[in-house]
């Protein structure tokens, strides 16, 4: 089922995903409005993107479409690096985009590339949160100005602050809530 592209360079081109089953959840078009909403136009020109969780790369690819100067992808499945790449390639964005096939945790442990917005979706099944959160509220992989957004069940409850993160505001949609944090 192929997914829309929602706003920027590549507004209405469709770019496909994998088959829908267990743990395939797909962000809602009206969540990921108001993600970019919430991030904002000017923060995502020429930022550093991190797609953690990225099955299809679909909020990647958004990023990069809005004019985020990069965006890298790290999926843990083969399959799933594949399809992102695929997409890359047929958007022609394959130079601004870095997938990396990687579980979530031993990306964050090896990494000291720094982003400006790092979004996590996993699959609602996810238990982990405080265990990544904490990782990236360590700093290593958050900027200065960073800002760290979860998509997550709306009856999990995450932490106010996680070393350097400190959460910034919820909003719910449904099922999902968004949680948005800021370096602080």
């Amino acid at each position: 089922m192929p997914l829309r592209i929602s706003g920027g360079e590549f507004k209405g081109r469709r770019i496909d995903s994998p088959t829908p089953g267990k743990g395939i959840r797909p962000t809602t078009e009206k969540v990921k409005l108001a993600l970019f909403s919430i991030i904002g136009t000017a923060s995502v020109q020429s930022s550093k993107f991190l797609d953690l969780y990225a099955c299809t790369g679909a909020l990647g690819i958004e990023a990069l479409s809005r004019g985020a100067e990069k965006a890298v992808f790290v999926e843990k499945l083969r399959r799933n690096c594949d399809l992102i790449q695929k997409n890359l390639n047929t958007l022609s964005i394959a130079g601004r985009g870095v997938v990396i096939k990687s579980s979530v945790q031993r990306f964050l442990d090896i990494s000291n590339e720094r982003f400006d917005i790092v979004l996590l979706d996993p699959p609602f099944e996810h238990d982990e949160w405080e265990k990544v959160m904490g990782c990236l509220g360590s700093g290593a992989n958050v900027s200065q100005e960073g800002i760290v957004i979860g998509e997550h069940r709306s009856q999990v409850r995450l932490k106010n602050k996680y070393g350097n993160l400190e959460m910034d505001s919820t909003r719910q949609y449904g099922g999902s809530q968004l949680s948005i944090y800021r370096v602080v």
